[in-house]
């Protein structure tokens, strides 16, 4: 009996075990793979789609980032790529950014809405302009990585944009 005890004992400690690693069974984690965004935004500079990368550490640029993108040079990033023209009357801009604190991503996310905001509400005259801004801005997210796009192939842009997260 005391044998029969004993087998019952250890085949139920076998089971519980068995049902315990089985419940922990390693599930693979996503690992975001770094992404380039000077070579991903380097692609759309032309004419006709992104100004050149504006010189951030220029004092000039520095300015023309703290006018458009109040806030921005505040926050700590890994990357951050701001296309966008010196002259006003810009019909495309793009800024790519990665945040190092996910904290941060709401932070980018409002200070671009702020400035599609602020070229919707005075901050252009040309028709032409207001309407990309209207119709053709876009902010992306992809984990610690955020993109304003404003152009007429914002959804091509956009679309390659995600791919890189693919």
């Amino acid at each position: 009996m005391l044998k029969k005890i004993l087998t019952l004992a250890m085949a139920a400690a076998l089971a519980v075990s068995m049902v315990a690693c089985g419940n922990t069974a390693s599930k693979p984690t996503a690992t975001p793979k770094p992404v380039d965004l000077a070579a991903f935004g380097e692609q759309y500079v032309t004419a006709e789609q992104m100004p050149a990368l504006l010189d951030s550490e220029d004092e000039m640029g520095k300015q023309i980032l703290d006018m458009n993108y109040a806030g921005l040079s505040d926050i700590d990033t890994q990357q951050c790529l701001p296309y966008v023209s010196m002259m006003s009357v810009n019909n495309s801009e793009m800024v790519l950014v990665q945040v190092k604190n996910a904290d941060d991503v709401s932070k980018v996310k409002d200070i671009f809405q702020a400035r599609i905001d602020n070229m919707l509400n005075g901050g252009t005259f040309y028709p032409e302009t207001i309407e990309i801004w209207q119709n053709n801005a876009q902010i992306v997210e992809n984990g610690n990585y955020v993109a304003l796009v404003v152009s007429t192939d914002k959804d091509a842009i956009v679309e390659a944009f995600n791919g890189l997260f693919a």
